[in-house]
């Protein structure tokens, strides 16, 4: 019996503590490769050099090998061969190669997800993955400062429901199929775990140590006036996993997505974003047309995975 159904077993009642140790227990939540999370660092600091990130990257032939073949695929679009990491680096920015490690690495960590009735893992990496590019259309328009972090805000903001699912398996089901019948998800959640997909996906980017504007993303994405420290990067994710849900783009598992707030349209205004209400027809518009060309990309980290099960 698993140490998670020996302690549901224990207390019928949910508990926000009950499931932080769950998820922080020995078969608890995964790891990030030691070559990834060193790599964010790396990507992270202004004073890395291309030379640098590339000999840690080279430490990992997998990796290597991934980067090499992103940098010479149709995405780029170059003429000639990129046959070193220093130069696929110098191709593709330091940025790009941070978000398909991290990508890529998060997709293998949760490769044995479980799907249900009500919920799709492969739609779901889509709208994950297209959240992400939403993030970052937005951020690059209206606040640039968060540009770099924000395709890895929105690619991770659900990662709590993962987590759920590979490891309260049968708890997540019963929240996913209540959901589907009509209950909203952020009640159901509390209901049945005693804390929500956002807290547990932050508690999952704070073991992986990633950048705390990353887990506050995470955490707040749904009340981004919540977080004290990055409020606009949160609000920027939570808008565009709303832009995701009005697009079909994929499937979260939550059938009617929450409509952002005034509490969230105030943290705009009040950081002078010049992000308004009204322009949430030109964003979904500019979104579209972005994941459009990232096509290329997308079906790359689709077809890497094909090829890590073949």
């Amino acid at each position: 019996m698993s140490v998670y159904r020996a302690e549901s077993m224990q207390t019928s009642q949910p508990d926000s503590r009950r499931i932080r140790r769950i998820t922080e227990s020995i078969i608890g939540l995964p790891t990030l490769p030691t070559v990834v999370s060193k790599m964010i660092e790396l990507v992270d600091n202004p004073k890395t050099s291309a030379a640098s990130l590339a000999r840690l990257i080279s430490t990992d032939q997998s990796l290597t090998a991934k980067v090499l073949k992103l940098a010479n695929s149709a995405y780029y679009g170059f003429s000639r061969e990129i046959s070193t990491v220093n130069m696929a680096i110098v191709v593709m920015g330091f940025n790009a190669v941070r978000d398909m490690g991290l990508s890529l690495s998060v997709f293998d960590v949760f490769k044995e997800a479980t799907g249900t009735r009500s919920f799709d893992p492969t739609r779901f990496w889509e709208h994950s993955i297209a959240c992400g590019v939403a993030a970052k259309v937005i951020a690059r328009k209206h606040h640039h400062r968060f540009a770099g972090e924000a395709f890895v805000a929105g690619l991770l903001h659900d990662i709590g429901k993962v987590v759920l699912n590979q490891y309260a398996h049968k708890d997540f089901t019963d929240i996913m199929n209540r959901t589907a019948q009509g209950q909203p998800l952020d009640e159901v959640e509390l209901q049945v775990v005693g804390t929500s997909h956002g807290e547990i996906g932050g508690w999952l980017a704070d073991k992986w140590r990633l950048p705390v504007v990353i887990s506050d993303s995470i955490r707040y994405h749904h009340e981004p006036w919540k977080s004290t420290r990055n409020p606009v990067l949160v609000a920027i994710v939570s808008l565009a996993n709303y832009l995701c849900h009005t697009s079909n783009i994929g499937q979260s598992g939550r059938p009617t997505p929450r409509v952002p707030g005034e509490e969230t349209w105030k943290i705009f205004r009040d950081n002078d974003t010049g992000i308004e209400e009204t322009d949430l027809e030109n964003l979904e518009t500019e979104f579209l047309l972005e994941l459009d060309s990232n096509d290329t990309f997308l079906s790359f980290m689709r077809a890497d995975e094909e090829d890590e099960g073949a």
